[in-house]
């Protein structure tokens, strides 16, 4: 199905963001990873992008439903801290994380707790259409008034999806199925707010509809999300924004599929989660994890394993070196239009941002940096950073820090070069040796002398 968007040009995406009740694991940054690439690809195909994520930090109930206790107040009892402070050190970790995954930052990052009064005006909108209705414990969104409710995204029922959980008889819905917009304040709860229906706090979904819709319009782009989110929090969120407005609320909805540990999603639930300071620990980059990510398609969902990561590492180091190595005989060439292999890269994320087709053609880009023609290598380097600017590995900016000197190494290089040019070969090993212990690994070619940086994670095999 061709890409439309609502506006020539202009392309809005709202990504649902992380309830920040604690570390977010490689899972939930999976899912920004995809999301990253899809705002990449957008902006290299020339589209101006309005990225906006929520930050939940009230309203999400333990377990998606109605009944039970918000992750927030558990998390916050739980390490004695206030919720707003304890969701801002989440945040915080979670950003700091996005960072060294090279994902940019959306151009709003919205909170839930502020925009209280976005929800509440929902609701009064539902509730004047007649699709909510005020009970003794908040108010709900009745079902039966919104036709295909919970079918929209799949074609199973509600009522399938949910058959053997354990869901409590509430006396105060008119359907089992209804959902909460608004939940009474209970005696000791954390975070609550006046409402026309009294103290309480938002449900989950009408967050994200008050929030993308504040943003965005009654009517956007894209929204993604975990292929967790597809139900209830999806289907809710159409059910009451259609309701709201009467007008379509998304155009084109995007669903990653899980990342998975020995076949089984990974859950903080499930405890033993890995985070990304875990990779870091075993001696990975993380943009080891990002490149391993690129591999397969958002649809399949990606089986983690250590024995892939580390292949995911090697080539990371391959292309780093040899983009380095091509860097210090020529500088990059621009990647024309009509190059053969950026045409198979464009096709590639084009084609529902097929990264994996895409990095076949960066492998054609990377097999020019070793060809002996200069001008191959410079259009090699040329085109590999032309589409770093999707694969976000940061291979432009790494090199030229890489490729930096200090006055004292680069001195050693050049005694080494004359020690070689006289025939000291002696010598030339023993500065070979003091280069490798300050971290430079240096290789003789036909061309001349060639240096690297060790990355860190080599540095204790060499």
């Amino acid at each position: 199905m061709p890409f439309e968007p609502l506006v020539p040009g202009q392309v809005g995406i709202y990504n649902c963001g992380p309830t920040v009740y604690d570390w977010q694991h490689i899972g939930n940054l999976y899912a920004y990873l995809v999301a990253d690439v899809v705002r990449r690809s957008l902006e290299y195909l020339g589209y101006r992008v309005t990225q906006v994520m929520n930050i939940t930090d009230v309203g999400h109930i333990v377990g998606d439903l109605d009944e039970g206790d918000d992750k927030m107040e558990v998390a916050a009892r739980r390490e004695r801290k206030d919720p707003l402070a304890l969701a801002q050190m989440y945040t915080e970790r979670f950003f700091v994380d996005r960072r060294k995954l090279n994902i940019l930052d959306p151009l709003f990052v919205v909170k839930a707790t502020e925009h209280v009064p976005q929800m509440i005006a929902l609701i009064e909108r539902l509730i004047e259409k007649g699709h909510a209705y005020a009970a003794a414990d908040g108010v709900y969104y009745d079902v039966a008034t919104f036709p295909g409710y919970g079918t929209r995204l799949n074609a199973e029922l509600p009522e399938e999806r949910m058959a053997g959980a354990r869901v409590e008889v509430n006396p105060n819905k008119r359907h089992p199925q209804d959902f909460a917009l608004w939940r009474a304040a209970k005696p000791g709860d954390l975070q609550q707010w006046d409402s026309p229906w009294g103290r309480g706090n938002p449900g989950w979904h009408i967050e994200c509809s008050a929030m993308s819709m504040e943003y965005l319009g009654e009517t956007f782009d894209i929204h993604s999300g975990g292929q967790d989110h597809l139900f209830p929090h999806h289907e809710c969120e159409i059910a009451q924004s259609e309701g709201a407005t009467g007008k379509p609320f998304v155009r084109y909805w995007m669903h990653n599929r899980f990342l998975r540990v020995d076949s089984a999603k990974m859950a903080k639930s499930a405890g033993g989660f890995y985070q990304l300071g875990d990779i870091e620990s075993w001696g990975f980059d993380p943009l080891a994890f990002r490149l391993l990510t690129l591999g397969t398609s958002y649809r399949k969902g990606v089986d983690f394993a250590r024995e892939g990561l580390a292949s995911a590492q090697a080539r990371l180091d391959r292309w780093r070196s040899l983009v380095g190595e091509a860097r210090q005989t020529t500088a990059a060439a621009a990647a024309g239009q009509e190059d053969a292999i950026r045409r198979r890269f464009v096709e590639a994320i084009a084609d529902d941002f097929n990264t994996a087709k895409a990095l076949a053609a960066a492998e054609d880009a990377v097999a020019l940096l070793t060809s002996p023609e200069g001008a191959d290598r410079a259009r090699g380097l040329g085109l590999l950073f032309d589409m770093d600017r999707v694969f976000g590995l940061g291979l432009e900016a790494w090199t030229a820090q890489a490729t930096a000197l200090d006055d004292d190494v680069r001195a050693l290089l050049d005694e080494r070069a004359a020690a070689r040019a006289r025939g000291d070969y002696a010598r030339s090993d023993q500065l070979r040796d003091e280069l490798r212990r300050r971290g430079y690994l240096v290789k003789d070619t036909k061309e001349g002398q060639r240096w690297e940086r060790i990355p860190p994670h080599k540095k204790e095999e060499s």
